[in-house]
């Protein structure tokens, strides 16, 4: 270990954390960010002797970021090289081996892990890091560490020790962890940190909650701090990879009028470094915050909320903070998890703040009202309340889990959302009529991708378009594909490029717009100058990359389908039709006469295309569309979509009425819950829209005709 990590406060307590692990199955370690315990603990538990490459550590953070940063300070610190002895394991990304004896990984991917090896029985001791920010895997794997802790060692198969458990948490919500885990004791490491002043900096009566407003703020604090204020690094936190390109090319554009001579106060300073930090960058330009700190430059790391907890960054004493943060939601009047700007808790707030008091007394500048953080939650709703659970009620069943409504779960999400997610499952085929998970199913979870997204790509290969449907699926699991500047000129220039591509791909389909950049970016001699001239983030587009050749060498391992059929379709058709197979829960249909569409799904949700398509003021030529993703501002918008044929959803569209979803969950029917099986009008309802014009002209003929014989007998 190097000097620097020798100085955290968890060394302090070394020896007795030690005989803690040794003592007890399970425990709960708290401290602030930045004591040490993420990079340090593991480290004295393999140096105790209590992991080997037969036996190692699992440290599972909730962010992808984390898991590789960490890893690789942890790497240096030990002296060895990373993905040997310290390595760590993402989406889409494996970088360890089997000589490693700490993993860091993400609660995703440890949760894979168990589909494969229910018994974690290559782990000696599992870390599950932040605790405290809830995430749905992290959440999932509490229950099942549980059940594993609960099971002794003469009943398992694979283990040769018992299993050991770490529950560690930045905050002081330790009691709740504690008792969930039969009241295991409870670790807390005293923080050693630095008073923070705070600076509200919109009035009461200001716009809080304007996008615009903080944006603009933002420029502006950061650079009367950069101009004002002693040495120092500035964090500065936005909501996604959108919002942070555009501040870094906001703040590298400013940063080239300053005059260091005679505009910045402090006489050492004499350049700024902006360093964008978001959780779709590659591990080389994550690397960069963390590195390469020169004498007399000021840094500005602009980043998400991923800097909060998961990772610490040094030299920061000045902390920006928009006050939002971007977060997936369920949505039960539309089905759909929709990914919207929101207010956040205020123990987020304090804890972003607190990044400025690490090393040195800081200042922590709010872009909002002292109004506005007292009407703030007091904490973030666990997301396991919030969003959709299909993806790991799938990975449940998988594992043997047959009753998911009464597993053990930290906080019990609301049952209507996992009878959801049973319905949707079922719809996907994945899971049968008695709630057993089917074939399909099992190919499904393979994936590390949403079930509708892996059933399209097992689709393609069927439809023989795989080439195209994966490259589109990459470009569907990274962030912001295309750059929108600020300024009016780049704006316009933007538009003008990202148009051209969508008139290159056919001018109707957002799917081909993608296909077509990933296509043309890495078909590119200088891919980085391709992007920068069309406008497109090659970060995103080079993530992408990565991914299509996971996901090919994954579908490469699947099973071929019995189907021996040759498909004649031209190849636009059957990538729409592969794509509807996925999405068939997303189909929308144009409301006569208007430009709005409604769901198909049973929720019949009145929807927009979103300015951005390519589809944008083309509605009156469409009838059937699908889409990828719902978006709520003022409208609710469909963003990314493309025209289809109502033959080929017809035989996919849900079919209410036909589902019990207590026969799903496999538990007795305990009580009917309110909008899980949408009632008899909406369903029928539903299937009167999803008919065809044709279809409903002829039934009404028919009907009209019956009428009449009627009549006609009974007058004889």
């Amino acid at each position: 270990m190097g000097p620097l990590s020798i100085r955290l406060p968890i060394h302090s307590y070394r020896a007795e954390l030690v005989e803690a692990v040794k003592s007890s199955r399970c425990m709960v370690v708290t401290g602030e960010t930045g004591c040490g315990k993420t990079t340090q603990l593991p480290q004295f538990i393999r140096e105790a002797g209590l992991a080997s490459k037969d036996s190692a550590i699992a440290v599972t953070q909730p962010r992808r970021v984390a898991a590789i940063s960490v890893a690789s300070r942890v790497a240096e610190e030990a002296g060895v090289e990373l993905g040997r002895e310290v390595g760590y394991q993402v989406r889409f990304d494996d970088c360890s081996s089997s000589l490693t004896t700490i993993k860091y990984m993400t609660d995703g991917c440890l949760l894979r892990e168990l589909l494969d090896d229910p018994e974690l029985s290559r782990y000696g001791v599992v870390v599950l890091d932040e605790a405290h920010e809830r995430s749905l895997a992290t959440d999932i794997l509490f229950g099942l560490v549980k059940n594993l802790l609960g099971k002794p060692l003469s009943e398992t198969k694979a283990r040769k020790r018992e299993l050991k458990v770490v529950i560690m948490s930045a905050t002081l919500n330790s009691q709740q962890f504690s008792t969930f885990f039969d009241f295991c004791p409870v670790f807390e490491i005293p923080g050693r940190t630095f008073p923070v002043s705070y600076h509200y900096c919109c009035p009461d009566d200001g716009f809080d909650g304007k996008k615009l407003v903080y944006m603009s703020q933002m420029a502006r604090v950061v650079m009367e701090i950069h101009l004002d204020h002693p040495e120092g690094d500035i964090l500065a936190f936005l909501t996604g990879q959108g919002e942070i390109e555009t501040m870094c090319n906001r703040l590298f554009k400013m940063a080239e009028e300053i005059d260091y001579e005679h505009d910045v106060s402090c006489q050492e300073i004499c350049g700024m470094k902006i360093l964008p930090l978001y959780g779709a960058m590659s591990t080389e330009q994550q690397q960069a915050v963390f590195h390469g700190r020169e004498p007399g430059i000021r840094r500005v790391i602009v980043a998400t909320n991923i800097a909060t907890t998961s990772l610490t960054v040094d030299g920061v004493v000045y902390v920006v903070d928009c006050g939002y943060v971007k977060q997936l939601a369920y949505n039960p009047s539309t089905g759909l998890d929709t990914l919207s700007v929101v207010p956040i808790a205020k123990s987020e707030a304090i804890q972003r703040a607190g990044r400025a008091g690490r090393t040195s007394p800081g200042k922590g500048f709010r872009l909002y009202s002292a109004k506005f953080f007292e009407g703030l939650e007091r904490e973030t709703v666990p997301e396991i309340k919030r969003t959709s659970l299909t993806s790991v009620v799938l990975s449940l069943k998988c594992m043997g889990i047959l009753n998911v409504v009464e597993f053990q779960y930290l906080d019990p999400p609301d049952e209507k959302m996992v009878l959801e997610a049973l319905r949707q499952l079922f719809f996907y085929r994945a899971i049968n009529a008695d709630g057993h998970v089917t074939d399909l199913g099992r190919q499904l979870v393979q994936f590390p991708l949403l079930p509708s997204l892996a059933r399209a790509v097992l689709h393609s290969r069927t439809l023989a378009c795989q080439e195209v449907v994966l490259p589109i699926v990459a470009m569907l699991s990274v962030e912001s594909v295309l750059i929108r500047p600020s300024s009016t000129k780049d704006a316009e220039r933007a538009l003008q490029k990202h148009n051209y591509l969508a008139q290159v791909s056919g001018g109707s389909s957002d799917f081909s717009t993608l296909f077509t950049i990933y296509q043309l970016a890495t078909s590119s001699a200088d891919m980085r100058w391709w992007c920068r001239d069309h406008y497109v983030h090659w970060r995103a587009v080079n993530t992408a990359r990565s991914i299509h050749q996971q996901l090919q060498s994954l579908l490469d391992r699947q099973p071929e389908t019995d189907t021996h059929e040759t498909p004649t379709a031209p190849l636009s058709q059957r990538i729409r039709q592969a794509l509807c197979y996925g999405l068939f829960g997303s189909v929308a249909r144009l409301s006569p006469g208007q430009r709005s569409f409604r769901t198909m799904d049973g929720h019949s949700t009145m929807c927009y295309i979103h300015p951005s398509s390519a589809l944008f003021g083309q509605e009156e030529k469409l009838d059937w569309v699908v889409f990828y993703e719902l978006v709520d501002t003022a409208k609710t918008y469909m963003r990314t979509l493309c025209p289809i044929r109502y033959a080929w959803v017809k035989e996919l569209l849900p079919q209410l009425h036909d589902i019990d979803v207590y026969r799903l969950s496999n538990c007795e029917r305990k009580r009917e819950v309110a909008g899980v099986v949408a009632g008899e009008d909406l369903t029928l309802a539903t299937k009167k829209m999803c008919q065809s014009p044709k279809e409903t002209l002829k039934e009404r003929a028919s009907s009209a005709r019956e009428r009449f014989l009627a009549r006609k007998n009974s007058r004889k």
